[in-house]
């Protein structure tokens, strides 16, 4: 696959302890990336599904998708400390009136920006996880695709992506609470 995909030979690690079909890559660029597989994708994924899952995970590191997610989670984080500082005005605002029993113009000033803060907090958290929902799904789609053209086959991917569907909803540690 590193040949295939033009990416330096990442390190590999197999999750011992995790009988799921799972595998993901996680570094920040191609030449400290890493990929991760579980026990359960070696033992219950034939030779094609195994190329097809590792293409996948190659194609991440190729695309830059991990570096990308860092960023998005850092944008998240920044929009959702505004809302964690509104709170925190507002929190404090509170408490301080408590000790007056006036209230003064700078003391409804903070009010107001503590409740703004914090709004603009909650909307931009929610609009960030959507976007970042979309962008990781197209993510998954372009890797998938990039699997198939790694491969040549999509049969691998396919079929990998069928018996972890069904192993994750027909096992039953699923269903359980």
């Amino acid at each position: 696959m590193a040949i295939a995909s033009g990416v330096p030979v990442p390190e590999v690690y197999v999750l011992e302890s995790e009988s799921g079909i799972n595998a993901f890559a996680a570094g920040f660029s191609s030449g400290d990336a890493a990929v991760a597989v579980t026990r359960g994708t070696l033992e219950l994924l034939d030779r094609d599904e195994l190329q097809g899952v590792i293409a996948h995970e190659f194609s991440h590191i190729l695309n830059g998708d991990m570096r990308l997610n860092i960023r998005m989670m850092g944008v998240l984080f920044g929009i959702m400390v505004l809302g964690i500082i509104g709170r925190m005005v507002l929190r404090g605002s509170f408490y301080g009136s408590l000790g007056s029993r006036r209230r003064n113009r700078n003391g409804s000033a903070i009010l107001i920006i503590g409740i703004g803060l914090t709004v603009l907090g909650w909307i931009g958290v929610l609009f960030a996880r959507m976007i970042k929902a979309a962008v990781s799904r197209q993510r998954e789609f372009l890797a998938d695709a990039s699997a198939v053209q790694f491969t040549r086959s999509s049969d691998g991917i396919a079929n990998a992506l069928k018996k972890r569907k069904s192993v994750t909803c027909c096992s039953p540690a699923a269903h359980l609470p």
